[in-house]
């Protein structure tokens, strides 16, 4: 349409008195009139000008109505332009050649008026829905052309009406070839674990009015290449505005790299980092599950967990640094896991890295005569092993190693994980005692050896603090919002111990002996019990506290009774309650989810928040976790102490970010210590920060005495 209010309509005549009386009536009518003589005039101001309307005369001389009426049609942008032909001829065969030659409408001479008017009227009120529905759909081509999901219609047979480019690119296809082709014909998709074919439930879609998702380990092929791109989607039905159901549309994205990364991201929490073994948490899972299967059979079955622990390790990692540590640890991955790969048979092997160098070994479905002669060609293989060491040109000096195996059959009467991996570990220290370089199976009196040689002294100074006033005292390090405004003090508590002679033991000290000798829940309840008692005894502290973190033991959730006068306690004290936030290990929850889940929907209804403490293990467990009442996620130390240097780890930092963040969960960074990391997390917009560049722990009596 012109930019006139009035619509511009073209009068094209050879005779000068019908050309001036069609005017002169069209301006009465209201229109803006341009005129012409014959057919070339007009397409000469067709080309130039754009009327709303042709009214033209059938016959001309130069070049008559019918005629040019053909070739204004081939010009570029008049395919729709209504054209009506003023004619005195009323014959069937000269009406159906004006109509073939692109007339839009005719009338006939003499003009009846009326008829004239209305019928111009109607054809330019078509034109304007035909324009307004012209621009939905241009703009409509043009959004689904821009978009990054790749879009497919159907009609209500479920064959194909429309691609858009993304569509036409992942699958291989262009519109005009697979336009009314069946759409499984088409989208051609897979189940990339069976590699078996997949096909969309359209007819679940057109008959039932349900929208269908595929299952998250979908792969689209291409045609032209048979190259594989992870996908998600959804087919949903399209309704007319009665509601019909006329087809379905389906909606896909490429997920290729960010399922890529998922499965990185999963495969990192579940293997060590420097030798690609299982990592502790795996290994964990996997003994865990093993320990609930004895439970739940009666059939007897044989698993053998093995304990090794190498010797003169320290040697190596002193004399030539921890490079040449790492390298050897690599290296011991490697010669254990082809010496099991030898050994395979029938049974299922896990091996895994427990931590520096320690690995474990978890032995399904295997004898322990048969483990027995596993774990002896193990030992001899690593006392053969000869490790190299040299750099920058030096002399390569040369290291021979040990190892120490403690070999614990797995009993139906297996009391828990801790227990089971105390005894095995017991038995490598009985390995270990024997003089190194040997294989032992437990024995019931090796956990005496084993405990008096570590602990028996922490025990003792346990137990004198815990009977002096100021046997321990409680830290605190500040939690602060990165991207918010304050809105009052976020602090966790850090226990301290403190000999008679002044000397503070931080927790890594004395918790191991904690735990061994089942002081972690009196300790725990400590904890809680004086942190109560400070806020209940200044108000100021009260006041100023959002949150005051509180650290838990798994150990403190199998004690019913400090659970019960934990749970009463925070009854009693409502306006306390809520400002409390207890923290969790991710490996205590995912250990006992049960009971983990009871205490925390216990705490949450009773107004205190819940915080998940080292989480490093990223989606493996986050789908276990999403659905728990958590308040805080505490991304480990490890992570963000290396986020600047490791790109997995900024990736996985980012992604647990985002996870916490659409389950609404706030998290927060520990070991904050530089202010590279500062703006790293800043720029992830982790929600808060804790570490020694908000500031070191600091005795909470210092800050009472502040406020």
């Amino acid at each position: 349409m012109t930019n006139s209010i009035r619509p511009l309509i073209l009068v094209v005549d050879d005779a000068p008195l019908m050309r001036g009386i069609l005017e002169s009536v069209l301006r009465k009518y209201g229109y803006e009139v341009e005129t012409a003589q014959n057919g070339l005039q007009a397409i000469d101001f067709v080309l130039e000008f754009s009327p709303d309307l042709i009214l033209m005369d059938a016959d001309m001389p130069v070049l008559g109505g019918v005629e040019a009426c053909a070739q204004i049609r081939s010009l570029p942008n008049a395919e729709n332009l209504p054209i009506v032909i003023v004619t005195s001829f009323t014959e069937s065969e000269w009406i159906d050649r004006a109509y073939a030659a692109g007339a839009t409408d005719y009338i006939t001479k003499p003009v009846n008026w009326a008829v004239l008017r209305n019928r111009i009227s109607y054809i330019l009120k078509a034109k304007r829905a035909e324009e307004a529905l012209l621009d939905e759909k241009e703009k409509a081509e043009v959004t689904l052309a821009s978009i990054g999901d790749g879009v497919i219609t159907t009609d209500a047979l479920g064959h194909i009406e429309y691609m858009n480019p993304v569509a036409c690119r992942l699958t291989g296809w262009e519109l005009e070839h697979v336009k009314g082709q069946p759409l499984n014909d088409v989208f051609f998709i897979l189940d990339e674990l069976s590699q078996q074919q997949v096909f969309l439930p359209i007819e679940q879609c057109l008959t039932q009015g349900k929208v269908v998702e595929l299952e998250g380990n979908t792969v689209l092929v291409r045609r032209e290449d048979n190259v594989y791109f992870a996908i998600e989607d959804s087919a949903a039905p399209i309704r007319d505005r009665n509601g019909q159901i006329i087809g379905v549309v389906l909606v896909f994205h490429d997920v290729t790299e960010n399922r890529k990364m998922t499965l990185e991201l999963a495969y990192q929490a579940r293997h060590d980092g420097l030798t690609g073994l299982y990592n502790l948490l795996e290994f964990n899972e996997r003994l865990f599950a093993i320990l609930n299967q004895e439970k739940k059979t009666d059939q007897i079955q044989h698993h053998v967990l093995v304990y090794l622990d190498l010797d003169r390790f320290k040697i190596v990692n002193d004399t030539c640094g921890h490079e040449a540590g790492d390298q050897l640890l690599r290296n011991v991955a490697v010669l254990l896991k082809e010496c099991l790969e030898r050994n395979k048979g029938t049974m299922n092997a896990t091996l895994a890295r427990l931590g520096g160098d320690e690995f474990g070994l978890l032995l399904e479905n295997c004898e322990l005569e048969a483990a027995l002669v596993i774990a002896h060609q193990l030992r001899q293989e690593i006392e053969q092993f000869r490790f190299f060491w040299g750099k920058n040109g030096d002399v390569p000096s040369l290291f021979t190693i040990g190892v120490s195996l403690g070999v614990l059959p797995i009993r139906s009467d297996a009391v828990n994980l801790q227990g089971v991996l105390a005894m095995a570990d017991a038995a490598c220290y009985a390995a270990k005692n024997l003089g190194r370089n040997q294989v032992h199976v437990y024995q019931d009196n090796d956990h005496t050896l084993f405990e008096r040689h570590q602990d028996i002294q922490w025990l003792a100074l346990i137990n004198d603090s815990l009977k002096r006033p100021d046997g321990f005292i409680l830290f605190y390090q500040e939690i602060k919002p990165l991207n918010m405004p304050e809105s009052g003090l976020h602090i966790e508590l850090l226990l301290r111990m403190q000999e008679t002679a002044g000397r503070l033991c931080l927790p890594g000290a004395f918790l191991s002996a904690a735990a061994r000798y089942g002081l972690m829940p009196t300790l725990d309840h400590w904890v809680i019990q004086h942190a109560m008692r400070q806020l209940s005894e200044n108000p100021n502290l009260l006041n100023a506290i959002k949150f005051i973190n509180i650290n838990i033991s798994s150990y403190l959730l199998n004690d019913n009774e400090i659970c019960a006068s934990l749970f009463n306690r925070l009854i009693e004290f409502p306006h306390i309650a809520k400002k409390i936030c207890f923290e969790l290990p991710e490996t205590t929850v995912i250990t006992d989810l049960s009971r983990a889940s009871q205490f925390m929907r216990r705490i949450k209804e009773l107004g205190g928040a819940i915080a998940i403490d080292d989480f490093g293990s990223g989606l493996a467990s986050f789908s276990r976790l999403r659905h728990l009442p958590i308040d805080f996620l505490k991304i480990d130390g490890d992570l963000i102490h290396n986020m600047t240097e490791d790109k997995l780890n900024d990736e996985m930092v980012h992604s647990i970010h985002r996870l916490a963040q659409l389950s609404g969960i706030k998290t927060i960074a520990e070991s904050v210590e530089n202010d590279d990391i500062l703006t790293s997390l800043a720029q992830i917009k982790v929600d808060y920060i804790q570490g020694y560049q908000v500031g070191h722990p600091v005795p909470l009596k210092v800050l009472i005495a502040k406020l």
